[in-house]
């Protein structure tokens, strides 16, 4: 029987790196939306509000490459193909910089329309128009360091991505202060700010390429626009999620500025603030699973995926429930971190957050099985998922509830929006496995013939210690006894691995660590 050490090692390495990298792209605004609730005022912290959704565009486009290239990656290598690896690293790289620099040039040619746009109106136009012209600079950097991240991780720096975003939010909150305080630069300067600081940690994630050991580098693609292609294909759905989402919150801000008042919009914000910040932990933790997914997909190694499945549900869910208990307990807490004071914004905001924490919990189960569905060329599953959880569910409610509820319409259709899309997912998997999906089993709708029939599969985890190696023959020899193997086949065949298993345990791990060593034997 095998255990989850190796997998549960493998998916943890990657959790702290992928919970930052999710906030790759919203960081920056993040860190801006602070202080200007501090510094410059709630009007100008309803002008962030507005702009969001440009940072969710920037998100979209870097997680096509950092979730659609990622998994394409970790299947290559789960297939020993390192130049397929860079062939997908240098098509990213290329499509980030021109998709980028387009961005650059139609954002400073039209921020003022853009912000109209986006719901921009009155005294939210100008702060919002000046801070797009200082955002849009930063597109190329913003995008490129997410897909980056991905990969320096995958080629064997798994703290580099750390580094980048320490680098970048120091850089960021020190040329915030001095923007305002120095300069005098108002929103436009915030902006700059962020913008320089995308740009410095795009130079600390290059320093990965000085490193002895890196194999990552640009090659000359042969099938530029079919890997690109693929890529887009296999990103599509986070990618869809993140326009969604840039979708509803523009479109919920019109709702609110119409029906409700400016001061709703400004609590959309700080709702979205607090999901961006505390929702990429939800986000990470899902994403952390990619690669590790991705591989042992690559592998065909049905036991290893559900391990992998089943430990990032626990950890996720476990984490996110402490998460929410602190949303309901310390709601105000977020809102005041944003500079809120005026009491009626306040009891809207602390409603939009503990409606927020409520539904964490869901939110992160949608994540995993987007995620999971995603990497296993599961596209129309993971596309569903985005779909309703970001537009159908939430603007439905959204359009029936605002009358009625004011803005509490709108916090409430946002949690209606997880719950209903979870429970159109286990619906889906109702009708076509027609029986309710209550196994991990059933969820990863893996075909029945995938990684080959249980019964011709043995497979062992060995502790590092030279008395657990013996127990391979065991294993062995009833394995080969039910086959029919003769007894000169399976002494040759214990042999062997046993030799193999000796050295590794002797030569690879040190004495007294604990440590395992996975052995799968197919007939």
């Amino acid at each position: 029987m095998r255990n989850d050490y190796i997998v549960r090692k493998t998916y943890y390495s990657f959790v702290l790196v992928s919970i930052l990298s999710s906030l790759t792209a919203t960081v920056g605004i993040l860190i801006d939306n602070i202080l200007v609730g501090c510094y410059l005022g709630l009007e100008a912290l309803g002008a962030m509000g507005i702009v969001g959704p440009v940072s969710l565009v920037f998100s979209a486009i870097g997680n096509i490459c950092a979730g659609g290239g990622g998994a394409r990656a970790a299947q290559a290598l789960g297939r020993g193909d390192r130049e397929q690896f860079c062939r997908i690293f240098t098509t990213n790289t290329l499509f980030v910089l021109a998709v980028g620099g387009i961005l650059t040039v139609l954002g400073m040619l039209f921020a003022p329309g853009i912000a109209v746009l986006l719901g921009a109106k009155e005294g939210l136009l100008e702060p919002t128009t000046d801070y797009l012209y200082g955002f849009f600079l930063g597109a190329v950097p913003t995008i490129l360091l997410s897909a980056m991240m991905t990969f320096v991780r995958m080629d064997g720096s798994p703290k580099l991505p750390l580094i980048c975003i320490g680098v970048m939010s120091a850089a960021n909150i020190a040329l915030d202060l001095m923007m305002v305080y120095i300069f005098h630069l108002g929103m436009f300067g915030m902006a700059l700010a962020t913008t320089i600081s995308y740009y410095l940690a795009v130079a600390t994630a290059l320093t990965h390429f000085l490193k002895k050991d890196s194999t990552l580098r640009l090659v000359r693609p042969k099938d530029f626009f079919g890997d690109l292609s693929k890529t887009i294909i296999t990103g599509l759905p986070t990618a869809i999620s993140r326009i969604s989402d840039t979708v509803k919150v523009m479109l919920l801000n019109h709702m609110l500025v119409t029906y409700v008042s400016v001061a709703a919009v400004t609590a959309l914000n700080i709702r979205t603030t607090t999901s961006n910040f505390l929702g990429a932990v939800v986000l990470g933790i899902g994403q952390a699973a990619t690669p590790t997914i991705g591989m042992f997909f690559g592998e065909e190694d049905r036991t290893a995926m559900k391990d992998t499945l089943k430990t990032t549900l626990k950890l996720g869910l476990t984490i996110n429930s402490l998460l929410a208990v602190a949303l309901l307990v310390l709601p105000a807490f977020f809102a005041r971190l944003l500079g809120v004071t005026d009491q009626t914004l306040m009891n809207m905001s602390v409603l939009a957050i503990r409606l927020f924490g409520i539904g964490m919990p869901i939110q992160l189960i949608n994540s995993v099985l987007l995620n999971y569905y995603q990497c296993t060329r599961k596209s129309g599953m993971a596309t569903m998922i985005c779909i309703l959880q970001s537009l159908v569910y939430t603007l439905l409610f959204a359009w029936i509830l605002i009358g009625p509820m004011g803005a509490t319409g709108v916090w409430v259709a946002l949690l209606l929006g997880e719950i209903l899309t979870l429970l159109t997912v286990v619906i889906r998997l109702f009708v076509k496995n027609r029986k309710p999906a209550l196994s991990l089993d059933a969820l990863m709708m893996l075909d029945e013939d995938f990684g080959g029939n249980p019964k011709d599969r043995l497979e062992l985890s060995i502790g590092n210690s030279l008395e657990e190696v013996m127990r391979i023959s065991t294993g062995i020899y009833k394995f080969g006894t039910n086959r029919d193997l003769s007894k000169e086949t399976l002494n040759t065949l214990s042999l062997f691995i046993e030799e193999l298993a000796s050295n590794v345990v002797q030569h690879a791990f040190k004495p007294g660590e604990k440590r395992w060593l996975d052995l799968t034997i197919l007939d």
